[in-house]
C-alpha cells in the first residue's frame, strides 16, 4: 500500500523554526533535514503530496496561520516541480531543497513563464552532482545560474553594437560557471559575499559572457572597490572620432576588457566594461540604455552592497530625459521598472512585507481560479499588511475589473495606489495614468488634467522623462478637442516648466506637438506654437544652435503650409 505522507504527519514528527542568513526573517518550517529524509525515504506519491499540501496551505491560510500556509504552499510547489522535473535527481538534493523553505519560497516566487523548467532542473542537478558541498554553501548562486542559463541569450544582449563573432552570446557550462564563482569567492577576489545574494540579485551577477581570462584580468589588474566602482565608466577614453563617423558597431578583432581599456570606445563599450568588471569583482550589474532627444545613450547599474544599487553610472545630464531599459537575464524581456526599483528597497525583507507576499500568493491563486471576490479580499489583506507591493495592486485592480466593480470603487483603489507609490516615480506614473483614464471614462476630465499637471511638476527635475511624457499627452488631448486657445495656453504653461532645458524641450515637446498638429491638418496652429516657442526659449538667450533649431523648424513649416494652402 502506498504510504501517504501529509503535512499533519510531518508536523507530528516535528515543527521547527529555522533561522536563515542574510538577515532574513525566521520561518516556521514543516521540514528539517531529518524529516525531509524521512519523507523521501518513504517513497511518497509526490503528485498526491502536492495536492495534500496545497489543501493544507489553504486551511492554514483560512485560519490566519500565514507562515504555516506559506511553508505548505511552497512545499506543494516543490513536490509538483520535483515530480515532473527532478524525479530521478539524487535524494540528497531533494532533501536539501525541501529542508530549506525560504530557498523554496524564493525560487518558486521568481520562476517565470519564460523559464525552460526542464533545463532549469537539469542545471540544478548538474551543479549538485559536480559539487554538492558548494551548492549547499552558495544555493542562490546555483539557482540563479539555473534560471539564467536555461535559455540562450539574444544577440541584443548585453548590447547590440558588437557582433556575435567577436562576443559570442554563449554561457559556459553551468557547473563550470558555478565552480568559477566558488573559486573566486574562496580566493578572496570578490567584493561581496556572493553566497548572501538573493536569487534575483545573483542573476545579475552570473549573467556574464566575458571569458574567465577577462574576469581574472579584472580581478588582478584593475583596482576597484565598491565605493569607487563607478569611476570605471569614465576610465574608458571616449572615441569621439568613431562617433563622428557614425561607426556605432565595434570593429576590433576582439572584445576583451583589456582591449576596450587600451582602445577606448563609445557609451556601449564604457557600459560593458564597467558592468563586466563589476561582475568579475562580485557586484551584480547590468547595462541601461535608451533613446532620447539627444540620441542613444548607454550607462551602467551596479549593486555596491545589499539594497544599495546605483542606477546612474555614466548617465549624463542630457540623458535625464531618457527612460532607461535593460533586459532581464532570466526572461530576456525588458525588465519592468517596478522590479528594478524594488531591488533597491530593504523593506522587502521585513515582517510586514513578508505578510503581504503571503496574502498576495493566495490572491493570485484565487484570481487564477476566477474567484475574483476572494482574490480581492486577499489582496486587500495584503495591502493592509504593506502597501508597497506593486504586484498586489495589479492583482486588486484586475480582480475589480474582472468582477465588473463599480467605477467609483476602481477609482478609489487607483487613488490609493497613487498615494502608496508617491515616492516611486515610475510606479506613481503607472497608476496615475490608469486613474486618469478612469476619470476620463466617468467624465471627470478636470480631475484627470489636475492629476497630470501635478506629476509634471513633481517629476520635472528628478524624472523629466516622465514629466515630458505627461506633458505631450496633455497637449495631444488639447489638439484632439480642436480648441486652439486651450492648446496655446497649455503649451505656454508646459513649455515654461522645461524652460531651463530648452534644447531638449524643443526636440521632446515642441517637435512632437507640431507634428501632431500637422497630422491633424491644423496648419494655422503651428504658427502660434512656434511664436510661443520663440518667446519662451529665446527670450534673452543668445544660444546660436538653439536659434538655428527653431528657425529650421519654422522654415520646414512654412514650406508645408504653402504646399497645403
Amino acid at each position: 500500500m502506498q504510504i501517504r505522507t501529509t503535512l499533519s504527519f510531518i508536523l507530528a514528527l516535528t515543527f521547527c523554526t529555522l533561522c536563515f542568513s542574510q538577515n532574513k526573517a525566521k520561518l516556521a518550517a514543516p521540514f528539517d533535514a531529518k524529516t525531509a529524509d524521512a519523507f523521501f525515504s518513504a517513497s511518497p506519491n509526490l503528485e498526491q503530496s502536492a495536492k495534500n499540501f496545497a489543501k493544507d496551505a489553504e486551511n492554514f491560510y483560512s485560519q490566519g496561520k500565514l507562515e504555516e500556509a506559506s511553508c505548505a504552499y511552497f512545499a506543494s510547489e516543490f513536490f509538483k516541480f520535483t515530480n515532473t522535473y527532478l524525479s530521478n535527481a539524487p535524494k540528497e538534493l531533494k532533501i536539501f531543497l525541501l529542508s530549506n523553505p525560504y530557498l523554496l519560497d524564493e525560487f518558486f516566487s521568481i520562476l517565470a513563464k519564460e523559464d525552460n523548467l526542464t533545463n532549469v532542473a537539469n542545471i540544478i542537478e548538474k551543479i549538485w552532482k559536480s559539487d554538492s558541498d558548494g551548492f549547499k554553501k552558495m544555493p542562490t548562486v546555483a539557482l540563479a545560474i539555473a534560471i539564467v542559463f536555461d535559455t540562450p541569450a539574444p544577440a541584443s544582449w548585453p548590447h547590440g553594437q558588437v557582433s556575435e563573432t567577436i562576443l559570442p552570446r554563449k554561457f559556459p557550462e553551468p557547473d563550470v560557471a558555478f565552480a568559477s564563482w566558488k573559486g573566486y569567492r574562496e580566493k578572496g577576489r570578490l567584493l561581496l559575499p556572493i553566497e548572501k545574494l538573493s536569487i534575483e540579485e545573483a542573476k545579475y551577477l552570473v549573467a556574464s559572457v566575458s571569458s574567465d581570462d577577462d574576469k581574472q584580468y579584472a580581478q588582478k589588474s584593475i583596482s576597484a572597490n565598491a565605493s569607487n566602482i563607478g569611476k570605471l565608466y569614465m576610465s574608458i577614453n571616449y572615441d569621439h572620432a568613431r562617433l563622428n563617423r557614425k561607426q556605432f558597431d565595434w570593429i576590433g578583432d576582439d572584445y576583451n576588457l583589456k582591449t576596450i581599456k587600451e582602445n577606448g570606445g563609445i557609451c556601449t563599450d564604457q557600459s560593458y566594461y564597467t558592468t563586466e568588471v563589476a561582475k568579475a569583482r562580485g557586484l551584480p550589474a547590468f547595462i541601461f540604455s535608451g533613446a532620447g532627444s539627444d540620441g542613444f545613450h548607454a550607462w551602467a547599474a551596479i549593486m555596491r552592497k545589499p539594497n544599495d544599487w546605483d542606477f546612474g553610472i555614466g548617465r549624463y545630464e542630457d540623458a535625464r530625459f531618457v527612460t532607461g531599459k535593460t533586459l532581464d537575464p532570466q526572461t530576456w524581456k525588458e525588465a519592468s521598472d517596478h522590479s528594478l526599483e524594488a531591488m533597491r528597497e530593504g523593506f522587502r525583507r521585513g515582517k510586514k512585507f513578508r505578510e503581504n507576499e503571503i496574502h498576495t500568493i493566495f490572491a493570485k491563486k484565487y484570481f487564477e481560479a476566477s474567484d475574483y471576490a476572494n482574490a480581492e479580499k486577499c489582496a486587500m489583506k495584503a495591502i493592509a499588511s504593506d502597501k508597497r507591493n506593486f504586484a498586489t495592486w495589479l492583482l486588486l485592480e484586475e480582480s475589480l475589473r474582472k468582477s465588473n466593480a463599480p467605477h467609483k470603487k476602481l477609482v478609489l483603489t487607483l487613488e490609493a495606489a497613487v498615494k502608496s507609490f508617491f515616492k516611486y516615480h515610475d510606479l506613481d506614473a503607472h497608476f496615475r495614468q490608469k486613474l486618469m483614464d478612469e476619470y476620463i471614462n466617468i467624465g471627470n476630465k478636470n480631475a484627470a488634467r489636475k492629476l497630470s499637471t501635478s506629476i509634471i511638476n513633481k517629476t520635472k527635475s528628478a524624472r523629466p522623462d516622465i514629466a515630458m511624457k505627461f506633458a505631450r499627452a496633455e497637449l495631444e488631448a488639447d489638439i484632439a478637442t480642436g480648441e486652439a486657445d486651450k492648446l496655446m495656453s497649455s503649451y505656454k504653461r508646459l513649455a515654461t516648466v522645461f524652460k531651463s532645458d530648452a534644447a531638449i524641450a524643443i526636440n521632446s515637446l515642441t517637435v512632437p506637438i507640431v507634428n501632431a498638429l500637422l497630422k491633424a491638418e491644423k496648419y494655422k496652429e503651428t504658427e502660434g506654437i512656434m511664436k510661443l516657442t520663440r518667446q519662451i526659449f529665446l527670450k534673452g538667450d543668445k544660444d546660436v544652435s538653439l536659434t538655428e533649431s527653431i528657425e529650421s523648424i519654422e522654415r520646414q513649416l512654412e514650406q508645408i503650409r504653402k504646399k497645403n494652402s
